[in-house]
């Protein structure tokens, strides 16, 4: 390097970023003049892990919320579903599940086991609701991530008001 010098008392070696000629500056600048939006922080996925046994490895899977509601509208007496993640310590994620019914007198304890089974056989034993809430009507929005936020957003802080 043509940075460092013979090594006598006094001298402190130079690291690679201090000896790359202003690279580390500018990436720094780069990337610190706009915000870097993350995959993770993103609405429309919900991260699970799960172990089958204590032998196998611990494994994540990444399943979209349009595909776990598509699962679930295809259940009769199911008019729409709005599916979210909420963290949870050991799964990764939990998963919520708001359900606006056709007919008001379909039994929920019914449909909820409907529910986990559908979710069980279409995507694997470890997906299974962990809250499932039957509501009178979602929220009117053209967009359903935008639905997604604000039942998440309300959920989160009655949590946190407990």
């Amino acid at each position: 390097m043509r940075n460092c010098r013979a090594q006598h008392q006094g001298s402190v070696p130079l690291s690679w970023l201090q000896s790359s000629n202003g690279q580390w500056r500018y990436l720094t600048a780069q990337y610190n003049q706009k915000p870097i939006k993350s995959a993770t922080t993103d609405q429309d996925y919900i991260w699970l892990v799960t172990q089958t046994s204590p032998k196998h490895k611990v494994s994540g899977y990444r399943i979209a919320n349009w595909q776990l509601e598509g699962a679930i509208k295809q259940l009769a007496g199911v008019n729409q579903v709005l599916v979210f993640g909420i963290p949870h310590e050991q799964k990764g994620n939990a998963i919520h599940v708001y359900i606006e019914r056709v007919n008001q007198k379909i039994d929920t304890a019914i449909l909820a086991m409907a529910v986990n089974a559908k979710l069980a056989s279409s995507f694997g034993a470890f997906v299974r609701a962990d809250v499932i809430q039957y509501v009178d009507q979602l929220p009117d929005v053209s967009n359903p991530v935008q639905a997604r936020q604000r039942l998440k957003a309300k959920k989160l802080i009655m949590k946190l008001a407990a």
